[in-house]
């Protein structure tokens, strides 16, 4: 089992969570994460990393590795979204 805490910034919010995946956690599993934690629908989660925007949304991209993006543990990411019904 692999667990990977990110200290996600929403709005003026901070925020850890903590992904358990089996394997090495991909951009779905953050999605999911994110999509649970924040009620946000995987298609309005905008993400960015370091400045950089990470392209997830792309059905293509799902299942890259999180650390295909430089993403690891114990790392800051920044969430834009709107939140709606799920």
């Amino acid at each position: 089992m692999a667990y990977t805490k990110l200290q996600v910034h929403f709005g003026g919010d901070v925020q850890d969570i903590l992904l358990k995946t089996r394997n090495e956690p991909t951009c779905r599993d953050l999605a999911d994460e994110l999509e649970r934690v924040f009620r946000i629908s995987m298609a309005n989660q905008f993400v960015s990393f370091r400045g950089q925007r990470l392209h997830h949304r792309h059905q293509a991209n799902y299942d890259k590795t999180l650390s295909k993006y430089g993403i690891f543990s114990g790392n800051s990411i920044t969430l834009v979204g709107r939140r709606g019904l799920l």
